[in-house]
């Protein structure tokens, strides 16, 4: 890292203050408590994940997203966002798998915490990090990375094994990832390395703003966990982790699982009322959330979103006033009212000077980064890809297998023929840099697994069915 990069990075997470919890951070205290919480409540048929944005002094901003699945995206990392000159991009590009909502105070794809249709669940805290560094590696900002995990994975251990596959740059941040089966995890970055808690090494499913191993030993000095403290529930000066520790271990399955996981998001709030509250009912399948400025519980049903790419993203800012569902007042999301939020951020100008960059510049990047997925000279993937028996006499005669992918805006369709005619729409899209894979179900219902490699001009593709191999054929571009 460059002195200058090292300057930046240490004004990100340091002095005159970058805060949000590990948002971005607003120049308003010269020392900001880093208070956010994260926790898991498993018991019996229930399983929740729980949030605390904490920012003593502040209100901060959000926009909640509903992202689509079968998106072509291009990775950003934080370097290019806010250097005058977009230095260190990202190199990498998928098609989201997966929908997912987000919540957001930069913008599209730029999350600060969420889960997908799958039931995967990850957010920040703010911790002293060191990413690892690796050239051989395609780059990406920390909040575009919770971006492509939710885009690309459904369980714990994908999410863990991609926080190996990148190289995040961006402030502080470590992150509590969660999936649909309730296994989680704790991803930091420490000295350089990757360090991941789960499992028997995960004993209290939480994280706050120190690294998980430090939570592990104080709480051994406090009764219940091998030592000699009580963990007082009204004591604000027991660690969070101990009272998460301590609410998660005294829960009664027969009580309301959701009203619970408020009250502990309650409990473990610091000194005042927390800037966002979430709190996902990963089996019910409803999200609730709060702000520090709209108080009242605001609901809204996963089940009841429609995360296909038939229409675009759509979007709520979460300072929402009347409590209730909240469902019918998502809107599509627009660049118009993502800059304009991202414009009203009380973001001192003296961070834009030290970037190289100003306010404009920012918001501008930041509200249009999206497009570039837009633009058909990145789309390598689409059109049609064929296979022929005898490549002499075509496209005399129809091709043996056809492999045909479209985009409209940013939005990817695909289709699959053989030689009789037959054409089946491709589901599970998903591609990550040159590597695709979809499933189709031909007219008797039986599944097929598609699995990819684009080269210059070719596809390598292999068909599986339920059994196994079916066969590999090299497709041509047409």
């Amino acid at each position: 890292m460059t002195s200058r990069a090292q300057r930046i990075n240490g004004r990100f997470r340091a002095s005159a203050g970058l805060a949000f919890c590990g948002i971005f951070l607003l120049f308003i205290q010269a020392h900001p408590l880093q208070a956010c919480s994260t926790f898991k409540l498993q018991k019996g048929n229930a399983l929740l994940y729980g949030h605390n944005l904490n920012q003593p002094g502040m209100d901060v901003p959000g926009q909640i997203f509903i992202n689509k699945r079968g998106v072509f995206k291009i990775g950003r990392s934080l370097s290019e966002m806010v250097t005058k000159d977009g230095k260190n991009p990202s190199g990498l590009s998928w098609i989201s798998r997966y929908g997912s909502v987000t919540f957001s105070t930069f913008g599209k794809d730029m999350p600060d915490g969420g889960l997908n249709e799958a039931g995967l669940y990850i957010w920040e805290m703010s911790n002293d990090t060191e990413y690892p560094k690796s050239s051989g590696l395609p780059k990406l900002s920390q909040m575009n990375w919770m971006q492509y995990v939710l885009d690309s994975f459904s369980t714990t251990d994908e999410a863990v094994a991609s926080a190996h596959a990148i190289e995040i740059d961006g402030w502080g941040w470590h992150f509590f990832v969660g999936d649909a089966r309730g296994r989680c995890a704790a991803v930091e970055f420490i000295k350089g390395k990757v360090v991941v808690h789960s499992g028997e090494a995960m004993p209290i499913p939480a994280l706050f703003n120190q690294p998980y191993a430090r939570e592990l030993e104080i709480a051994a000095y406090y009764q219940g966990f091998g030592g000699l403290y009580p963990p007082s529930l009204d004591d604000k000066r027991v660690p969070r982790f101990v009272k998460t520790a301590a609410l998660i271990r005294d829960y009664d399955p027969a009580q309301d699982a959701a009203a619970y996981g408020l009250k502990m998001l309650e409990r473990i709030k610091v000194n005042e009322v927390p800037d966002w509250t979430v709190l996902v009912d990963v089996r019910a399948g409803i999200v609730y959330f709060k702000t520090a400025l709209n108080p009242e519980i605001k609901t809204f049903s996963l089940a009841g979103l429609d995360f296909s790419n038939q229409a675009p993203a759509q979007v709520l800012t979460m300072d929402q006033k009347q409590g209730g569902d909240t469902a019918a007042l998502f809107h599509t999301a627009t660049e118009e009212e993502i800059r304009g939020f991202l414009a009203a951020l009380p973001m001192k100008d003296s961070l834009y000077s030290e970037l190289g960059t100003t306010k404009a510049e920012f918001t501008e990047r930041f509200a249009t980064h999206t497009r570039a997925a837009e633009d058909p000279a990145r789309q390598f993937f689409k059109g049609t890809w064929a296979k022929y028996a005898d490549p002499a006499k075509s496209p005399s005669r129809p091709p043996d297998i056809a492999l045909e992918l479209k985009i409209a805006g940013n939005a990817v369709t695909g289709e699959i023929r053989n030689a009789g005619g037959e054409k089946y729409a491709l589901d599970h899209l998903q591609l990550v840099q040159k590597s695709l894979s979809f499933t189709f179900r031909n007219r008797g219902g039986t599944l097929y697994i598609g699995k990819a490699e684009m080269g210059e001009g070719k596809l390598d593709l292999e068909l599986w069915g339920i059994d196994g191999l079916l066969g590999r054929h090299t497709l041509l571009k047409q």
